[in-house]
């Protein structure tokens, strides 16, 4: 069996016909071929999926109706359709025609050939749509694809100048601290002036810790029970101070880092010069703004304390960066500080 037969070897030929029918179902079997037959009429009901080719012999208005359903019920541009037939010298133009006309007196060899060259011809055809509908998904897809890598190499642009400018700010943060130490009066102790240092990284740290490289808003609670630890770890008897933080709120990042530093100071100091043992945060949302009050239990202070470098960075930070205000009361026992953020810095902007 040569290649070309063997290709075709699994085709199905519909023969629509009866005068002929015998020899050339013959001439296709011996080529390996499939055939199927039917008479004219009732050659739509013997359509079915294996059928590559319909051989019609029929009278010439017989063919051509035959042909005209076939080509529009079934809706299979592809399927070759040949008539035993003489081309007629006029056809109406909205008759579908057959792909082929061959005298009723051919050589049923040649039928064949034509039938399986037809054949060859619509599976090529066929194929070329398919790869065709391929290449336009694939055209598609890659389209997708490239939307997507362009929108995730936009947003990773603005991640790293997000990044870059968190990373410059707590730089410069770090910086000024350093530079206020490293001026006070009188100095600290080189031990105990690292051990502030760390406490004041520490609540930077706890900061970046509660951000994600694309956050907007903090949630203080969650950052002002971090700081609170880091501050006890340094300062304090881990197992003899205890802490509670009460409300919560969400508030812009960039008001973060100026609160994070603020509420570390308050509570290095409540332990370190107070010697309290119990502290608490209290987050209190109003109408003027948001509160934050740190109070402790420990010796007390002066109802308007002059403060060292810890109480000069709280009161900065507080009216330089936050546009708010610090307030003490002395308790009994303890101290209450309170700051208070206008309302127009803590709004989220979306």
């Amino acid at each position: 069996m040569d290649p070309t037969q063997t290709e075709l070897s699994q085709a199905g030929v519909l023969l629509a016909g009866s005068a002929t029918r015998g020899p050339l179902q013959r001439a296709f079997a011996r080529r390996g071929q499939h055939v199927y037959t039917a008479t004219p009429d009732h050659a739509i009901a013997a359509m079915r999926e294996g059928v590559e080719a319909v051989v019609i012999e029929a009278p010439g208005s017989e063919a051509l109706a035959l042909c005209q359903r076939l080509k529009t019920r079934f809706q299979v541009p592809f399927l070759p359709v040949i008539v035993l037939q003489r081309r007629p010298a006029r056809l109406a133009q909205e008759q579908a025609a057959p792909d082929a006309w061959l005298d009723a007196g051919t050589p049923l060899r040649d039928v064949v050939m034509r039938v399986e060259e037809l054949v060859r011809i619509r599976r090529t055809e066929c194929e070329l749509v398919r790869l065709n509908s391929a290449l336009a998904e694939l055209a598609a897809e890659n389209g997708r694809l490239y939307d997507r890598a362009r929108r995730d190499a936009e947003a990773t642009t603005l991640l790293l100048r997000e990044l870059q400018h968190r990373v410059r700010n707590n730089l410069a943060s770090i910086q000024a601290l350093l530079i206020l130490e490293r001026h006070r009066a009188p100095a600290r102790s080189l031990g105990e002036a690292l051990d502030v240092a760390i406490g004041r990284l520490r609540s930077m740290a706890a900061l970046q810790d509660s951000l994600t490289p694309t956050s907007r808003e903090i949630d203080l609670g969650a950052l002002a029970r971090s700081v609170a630890r880091s501050a006890i770890d340094v300062f304090g008897a881990t197992d003899g101070v205890q802490f509670d933080v009460h409300g919560d709120a969400r508030l812009p990042a960039r008001v973060g880092g100026p609160l994070a530093i603020a509420l570390n100071e308050l509570v290095t100091n409540s332990l370190k010069h107070a010697h309290a043992s119990h502290l608490t945060v209290h987050v209190i949302e109003g109408e003027a703004g948001l509160q934050l009050v740190v109070a402790d239990d420990g010796c007390g202070m002066p109802a308007e304390p002059s403060g060292g470098s810890g109480l000069m960075i709280v009161r900065a930070v507080v009216r330089n960066e936050l546009g708010g205000s610090l307030s003490f009361a002395t308790e009994q026992p303890g101290t209450r500080v309170s700051i208070l953020v206008p309302r127009e810095r803590t709004q989220l902007v979306s």
